[in-house]
C-alpha cells in the first residue's frame, strides 16, 4: 500500500483531531470476485497485520493482507472539500 503525501497530511489532521493513533482496512464484501476494502478511523483488532506506511499506523485485517499491496491512498476532491480515496488495480467484471 501506499499513501500518497497528500493523503498522509489529511489523515494526520484526522487522527489529531478525533485523538486516534492509526486507521484500519478491513473486509467489505464482495464485488467482480475480489474483495472490497473498507478503511476506518479507528484502533487494530485482534489479529490484525500492523504497519507503518508514509508515518501512518495502518491496521489490515489478515484476511484482505494480500489485496493491499497495490492500493494507493490518495486525495480527492468533493463538492465538500477533499477527501480520501483507496484506490486499487481496476478489473473488468
Amino acid at each position: 500500500m501506499v499513501i500518497t503525501s497528500k493523503a498522509k497530511t489529511l489523515v494526520e489532521e484526522v487522527l489529531a483531531e478525533q485523538g486516534i493513533e492509526g486507521i484500519r482496512l478491513f473486509f467489505k464484501g464482495i464485488s467482480c470476485e475480489i474483495p472490497n476494502i473498507g478503511l476506518a478511523f479507528q484502533p487494530e483488532e485482534e489479529g490484525d497485520e500492523l504497519q507503518i506506511i508514509n508515518g501512518i499506523k495502518v491496521a489490515i485485517q489478515p484476511d484482505i493482507l494480500p489485496y493491499t499491496d497495490e492500493l494507493i491512498l490518495d486525495v480527492h476532491t468533493t463538492p465538500y472539500g477533499p477527501g480520501l480515496a483507496l484506490v486499487g488495480v481496476k478489473t473488468d467484471c
